[in-house]
Formats: structure tokens, C-alpha cells, sequence
């Protein structure tokens, strides 16, 4: 750029921003105004904005003079001061001590580039011959008072350096002292909860021994021959009589996982009242600190949901020997006052002469009348009351009794759905019955009128709704021989084969199942007194029992000479 040339005092004043002027056609305020405004918001005005516009104007001025020539050096030093000649005024900042000399020393030699341009504005006004003395020294003023607020600002600016850093610093502190805190209070969290789990029970004696004196070391595990919403079954042989059981094995974390507390205890209560000979009995019931032991009788068969799965369907003959021992083993349940709740294929097991039983009486209840909020049970087999939530009794056994026999008989259920709903909807938008075309060849009329009876969906115009005995009664079952199905001196037509293979098959697929996260924090509350307690209680000993042998149902107390006969059914 081009410098510009200063003949007077007048140029000088109208031209103090050369450089502004050069680049940009502005005009600005004069030099006492700006300095003026400057002392006016220095407190106001950003500290970058007006130390920029302090160099800015320094560098106006730094533009806008040339230095003397070497023929007025002379001359020059006659006119100026001493003072002004010898040293040049930088600031009014008062000078330092020895003492603070090499600690500020970084600071001095970090001098910004506008305290130099400053400097050199300065000696070039003084030594300039064509500026009137007066006006040089009212110049000078004005130049010492602006590197006057300059260093002003630039101490203010090195305070709120050290001042940020002081921050900065103290937060590193504090973030430092909340992460200690944290870690502090992590640890008392676990030694705390670590405290709690180590309350640990007394094992010294296995649970449930004070009931039956076993455990599950009194056992030798052969292999699993089912599996359950809690654990496995399987088959195993007690060794101080060789006598073989199968043996449900709960584990207590799945339960309480599945909120099945209450079932289970239910279940062990039920069956220590029960005995009878189409019903899967208890013998033994025993626990330890994880899992729950079910000592019942081994049935080797199968349940009917793996050989209706194999078969499609049954014959007639063989389908009235199922229902029969069904209808046997509901009597018994309905005379003392029990609703099963659940009958469906796979909780119909199948001993090594082909006799049905009825298993799993977890969410069976005694009946009461307001009973309408209770709705377990398995859709498709699930009477319209319960799934309406009405209250209900008997009839809802001998619903899902119905739905087996059209099961049986046509090949599938006569309500099918995804979901709870669709069945729901199904049932309500008609009534299911098997039509004389629709009869599968070889089964009578009085058959067909069974199912239908059953089936329907009003409780009170459904078969059994009186008692087992109108059930019994109907003309399809009218002929069959209940004293000597109960003493089993029957033929059972249909013999299941070769499930000790499927059986041993089935423990060559099993593994051992994944376990989730509160399965696992299950687990661990095991260990807590408080939590055991919610199984107090399960345990059992069928020779300590008065009533092992059991009640007979009403249709076995006449005694029959052909006891020891084989008949066909």
C-alpha cells in the first residue's frame, strides 16, 4: 500500500485513519473523541473488539508517517525534549522490582506487536520537524494515554487467563473428588448388597428332610423322559429299594421368575390329599436351596399330544378307553371338590399297558364361587366361561374333554387361533358340533352326540354340568365297564411301543437351557433366608401317610370276582 505524505497538523487530523481511508471510504471520529470513548466503555466494550480497534488505529498511524531524511537528524534533536529524544514513552505502568524481574520475564518478552508499532509511532511524531512542538507533546499525550489502556487491557486480559485457568483447575479438582465419590459410594453399594447375600441359609440339613428324610443323593438319575415350564422329569431309581419313580425337578428360580410360587405349592398340597389309580400320584416331595423334587409314579407310555401327533387319529374303540379313564380320573378330582382346570393331551400320560392318567395339577383349585377373575388354563381347551371371565365349576373339565374326543375322532381342534383372541372370537361367533356328514367312518351316532354335548358353550346345557354321573351316564359310555376299568383287569386297545426309545433319544437332544438375566439374579436372592421361606413347607412322605392307599371313586366300592380277569375293552 501505498503511504500517504502528512504536510501539517490539518492532514494529520483529517487523515489520522490513512489506512481505513485507503481500504474502505470511512470516516471516523477524531483522535481525542476516539480515546475519549474508548476510557468512556472500556469497562463496556469487549476486550477483543477494543484491543483490536487499538491496533487498528495504531496502524493507521504507523501508515500515514515517514521518517525524517538524515539532513534534518540534526536540526531535529535541537527541537524535541530530552526526554522525549533519549527515551521514547511507552506506558505510565510503573516499573518493576528485581525481585518480579524473572518472574515477569516471560511476560516482557511476549510483547504484542501493536506495543512496538506504539513505540515507533511515537519517536516518529516527536522527531517529525513539520509538527508544531505544542501539538507534539498534546500528540504524545494522547499516545501515552492509549498505550496506557492498552496495557490496561492487557493485564485485564492476562487476569482472565489466570483466572480461567484457576477455574479450570479447580473443576479438574472437583470432577476429580465426584468421581473418588462415586467410586466410594459403588463400593459400599456392593459390600452392602454382598452383606445381604451372605446371609446365607443353614445347609447343613437339605430342606424338606424333616418331611420324608430324602434327598436327591438317595436317587440314581437314569434320563429325562419329559420336560416342563420349570425344569426336566426324569426317570430315576431309589436306591435302597431299587424301585423306580419319575422324578419332577423344579428349579426355584424359574418359578419365582414366572411368579408360579403359589402353583407349585398348590400343586404338592392337592396331591398329598389325592390317591387314586388314574391319577399320576405323589410319593415323595423334597427340596434343597435351588430346586424342587417331585417323587411321583413312573408312567413309561407317553402323553397323548406325542401319540395323537404319530397316530392323526384314534379309532372309536380306542378313543372310548381314553375318555373313560379321563371321565374316571374327573370323578374322583369333582367328588372332592376340585376343578383340574387344564385338561388337555399333553397332561393325559399313558402307562406301559395303555392306561390314561391325569398329571399336572398346577393350577388346579378347589371350587368356590367366585371364581370369575381366575382364567389359566390353555387356549383351545378353555371353556367360553373362562375366557369370558365368568365364574365357573366342573363343566369347564368336561368342555376340554369334548374338545379332546372332536380331537380324537375328526383329527384337530374345533377352535383354532393364534391367540387367546382369535379362539375367543371363533367360540363366540358359533357353535362347534361334528354334522352326520361329517362323521368319520366306523363311529357311531351316540358318539357324535357325546362331543356334541360337551362342546357346547353354554355351561349349563353342557354335558356334566350335574355331576360326573350324567357323563357316565351317556349312552356312548352307558356299556362300559367302570369297576373293572379301575381295577385295570381291561385290555387297553391301544399299546404304545418302543418309548424307551424316544425317550433316550430325547436325552441325546437335550441341553442344558440358556438362562437369563433374573433367572440368574434369582439365583443369587436364593441365598437369602426371607426367600426360602416362600417354600416352606414342601416336602412329603407317602409311608408317613394314613391314606396312602387312597379313596377309591364311588363306581369301585362293589367288590367283582372277575378282579383278576383280562377282558377286552
Amino acid at each position: 500500500m501505498q503511504k500517504t505524505n502528512f504536510k501539517n497538523l490539518k492532514d494529520l487530523l483529517q487523515n489520522k485513519y490513512a489506512y481505513q481511508e485507503a481500504t474502505s471510504n470511512s470516516r471516523t471520529s477524531s483522535i481525542a473523541e476516539v480515546l475519549q470513548n474508548l476510557k468512556k466503555n472500556k469497562d463496556q466494550t469487549p476486550v477483543s473488539i477494543m484491543k483490536e480497534e487499538i491496533i487498528n488505529f495504531t496502524k493507521a498511524i504507523g501508515f500515514g508517517i515517514q521518517a525524517p531524511s538524515s539532513k534534518s537528524k540534526s536540526k531535529e534533536k535541537q527541537a524535541l525534549p530530552k526526554s522525549i529524544d533519549k527515551k521514547p514513552i511507552l506506558s505510565n505502568v510503573a516499573p518493576q522490582s528485581k525481585g518480579n524481574s524473572r518472574k515477569n520475564s516471560s511476560q516482557s518478552r511476549n510483547t504484542s506487536a501493536h506495543s512496538i508499532i506504539n513505540e515507533n509511532t511515537n519517536r516518529s511524531i516527536a522527531k517529525d520537524p513539520k509538527i508544531p512542538k505544542g501539538f507534539q507533546t498534546g500528540r504524545l499525550r494522547e499516545r501515552s494515554e492509549m498505550n496506557s489502556i492498552l496495557d490496561q487491557q492487557k493485564i485485564k486480559i492476562l487476569n482472565q487467563s489466570q483466572d480461567q485457568q484457576k477455574q479450570n483447575l479447580n473443576n479438574s479438582n472437583v470432577s476429580k473428588q465426584g468421581t473418588i465419590d462415586l467410586v466410594n459410594l459403588l463400593k459400599q453399594q456392593q459390600n452392602q448388597k454382598q452383606q445381604s447375600i451372605n446371609e446365607t441359609i443353614n445347609e447343613s440339613k437339605t430342606f424338606g428332610e424333616e418331611f420324608c428324610g430324602l434327598n436327591k443323593g438317595h436317587f440314581i438319575y437314569n434320563y429325562v423322559i419329559g420336560k416342563g415350564g420349570f425344569g426336566k422329569v426324569w426317570k430315576v431309581e431309589l436306591k435302597k429299594n431299587r424301585q423306580m419313580f419319575a422324578m419332577k425337578e423344579m428349579m426355584k428360580s424359574k418359578i419365582i421368575a414366572k411368579r408360579s410360587i403359589n402353583s407349585v405349592m398348590n400343586e404338592k398340597e392337592l396331591l398329598s390329599q389325592l390317591r387314586h389309580p388314574f391319577l399320576v400320584n405323589m410319593c415323595y416331595a423334597f427340596q434343597d436351596r435351588d430346586n424342587l423334587y417331585l417323587i411321583m409314579d413312573l408312567l413309561t407310555g407317553g402323553d397323548l399330544r406325542f401319540h395323537i401327533g404319530k397316530m392323526k387319529r384314534f379309532k372309536e374303540h380306542q378313543t372310548k378307553f381314553f375318555i373313560a379313564c379321563i371321565v374316571s380320573g374327573l370323578e374322583y378330582l369333582h367328588n372332592n371338590n376340585i376343578i383340574h382346570r387344564d385338561i388337555k393331551p399333553e397332561n393325559i400320560v399313558l402307562d406301559k399297558r395303555g392306561y390314561a392318567r391325569i398329571t399336572d395339577l398346577g393350577i388346579a383349585r378347589k371350587v368356590r364361587p367366585d371364581n370369575s377373575q381366575d382364567t389359566s388354563g390353555t387356549p383351545g381347551y378353555m371353556a367360553p366361561e373362562v375366557m369370558c371371565r365368568q365364574n365357573h365349576g366342573i363343566a369347564v373339565d368336561y368342555f376340554a374333554l369334548g374338545v379332546i374326543a372332536y380331537e380324537f375322532m375328526i383329527g384337530k381342534r374345533p377352535y383354532n387361533g393364534k391367540s387367546r383372541k382369535e379362539i375367543r372370537d371363533q367360540i363366540l361367533a358359533k357353535q362347534a358340533s361334528i354334522k352326520k356328514e361329517d362323521l368319520p367312518n366306523g363311529w357311531s351316532i351316540e358318539a357324535m352326540d357325546f362331543v356334541n354335548k360337551l362342546l357346547q358353550r353354554k355351561p349349563q346345557n353342557r354335558l356334566g354340568f350335574n355331576g360326573p354321573s350324567e357323563v357316565k351316564n351317556h349312552p356312548w359310555l352307558k356299556g362300559v365297564p367302570w369297576e373293572k376299568l379301575y381295577n385295570k383287569t381291561i385290555e387297553a386297545p391301544y399299546l404304545p411301543i418302543n418309548v424307551e426309545d424316544m425317550y433316550r433319544q430325547q436325552i441325546s437332544d437335550d441341553g442344558e437351557e440358556s438362562q437369563d438375566e433374573l433367572i440368574k439374579e434369582n439365583q443369587l436372592l436364593l441365598r437369602k433366608n426371607s426367600v426360602q421361606n416362600l417354600f416352606a413347607g414342601y416336602g412329603y412322605d407317602c409311608n408317613q401317610d394314613p391314606t396312602y392307599k387312597g379313596t377309591r371313586s364311588t363306581a369301585s366300592t362293589h367288590n367283582t370276582s372277575q378282579q383278576n380277569e383280562t377282558i377286552k375293552f
